[in-house]
């Protein structure tokens, strides 16, 4: 029987959270937070309804998505000093990320709330969020990487700044996913079944994320420095493109026009 190459890109260990970026990411987010916080409850009380909170806790149990994808994608929050708030799969995971999520996952929605209520989402609109989404992901990671907050390791092709650019389509994916899940089930869901929303929030997530990830999930799979380059910068460009076949796909699943009747 031949022996199987256990041989992969190691995440590095033993890194040292730099304590004053960590303190300054912390608190930008956590204002951030505050803000739709604030917004989410207002518009309960507004619509006197409870999905805008049932978004904010779908928010943070989306939590969960961050140290599998770190797992899958070469990702690492410094392990010494870290404001911890979970571990899993051996990676821990800071506060920062779940005071991000926040805002992070629930903007779209809570932004687009009276959309979801009069079901006039279109298909422009979603391309326009992607795009939006894209953007703001590019700029909102570029800081604290820049510091070591957090890092991404081994050969990841393609990088804006500090970021790999398919980590942008994966992150995006991610975010729209959930956010056209809850438009398409709002019309169907009364009373006590809309807290399935906290829970269909991080299903779509992972399902956004690993939809389009998986060809670079099983490229970073490997010894990087050895693997073929080619290789893992088709899996990086497969990866974004796929990002955009899901997203493209789940909308025609649920019908969603083109664009807006108004």
């Amino acid at each position: 029987m031949n022996e199987i190459d256990l041989a992969y890109t190691q995440a590095p260990t033993g890194l040292i959270m730099p304590a004053m970026p960590q303190l300054i990411t912390t608190s930008v987010y956590g204002i951030a937070a505050l803000i739709f916080v604030i917004f989410a409850i207002r518009l309960a009380i507004k619509q006197k309804s409870a999905v805008p909170i049932y978004l904010l806790i779908g928010s943070m149990l989306t939590l969960y998505l961050e140290p599998v994808v770190d797992l899958l994608g070469n990702a690492v929050h410094p392990q010494i000093g870290q404001f911890n708030v979970i571990t899993t799969n051996g990676h821990p995971v800071p506060v920062a990320v779940l005071i991000g999520y926040i805002w992070y996952f629930a903007a779209l929605p809570l932004l687009c709330y009276q959309k979801i209520l009069d079901q006039s989402l279109s298909q422009n609109f979603v391309w326009k969020s992607f795009a939006g989404v894209i953007i703001s992901a590019a700029l909102v990671e570029q800081i604290p990487l820049y510091f070591g907050v957090w890092e991404y390791y081994g050969y990841q092709p393609f990088k804006i700044g500090f970021m790999p650019s398919w980590w942008f389509f994966a992150n995006t994916a991610a975010v729209i996913l959930p956010f056209l899940s809850i438009y398409a089930l709002m019309p169907k869901l009364r009373g006590a079944q809309q807290i399935i929303i906290c829970f269909i929030m991080p299903c779509a997530a992972f399902m956004g994320h690993a939809g389009a990830g998986w060809p670079m999930y099983n490229a970073l799979g490997t010894d990087t420095e050895t693997t073929s380059s080619t290789l893992i910068q088709f899996a990086s460009i497969a990866s974004s493109l796929f990002a955009i076949l899901i997203v493209w796909t789940y909308m025609q699943m649920i019908n969603l026009p083109k664009s807006s009747k108004n």
